[in-house]
């Protein structure tokens, strides 16, 4: 069976990323305002992930995730593709 090189190729690397951009990772389906607000709900709705961030000084307002919110994020939903 032929795999599609595609998403063969498609490695996760943890780095800053903007918000929607990492949310467009997990939703490629959705727009970029839909796929902000759905991550925006899954971090707020999972205390795991929101204690873990509040530790960090998340703020839900900064368009940017520094690597070790990125991390913590993805070590609860896993690697987004």
């Amino acid at each position: 069976m032929k795999i599609d090189n595609c998403l063969q190729d498609r490695v996760f690397v943890s780095r800053p990323y903007k918000k929607a951009e990492l949310a467009l990772m997990y939703f490629p389906d959705s727009t970029k305002e839909t796929a902000s607000k759905l991550l925006s709900r899954w971090i707020k709705e999972d205390a795991n992930i929101a204690d873990e961030l509040a530790a960090l000084g998340y703020n839900k307002r900064r368009r940017y995730l520094l690597k070790p919110e990125v991390e913590v994020i993805v070590k609860y939903l896993g690697e987004p593709f």
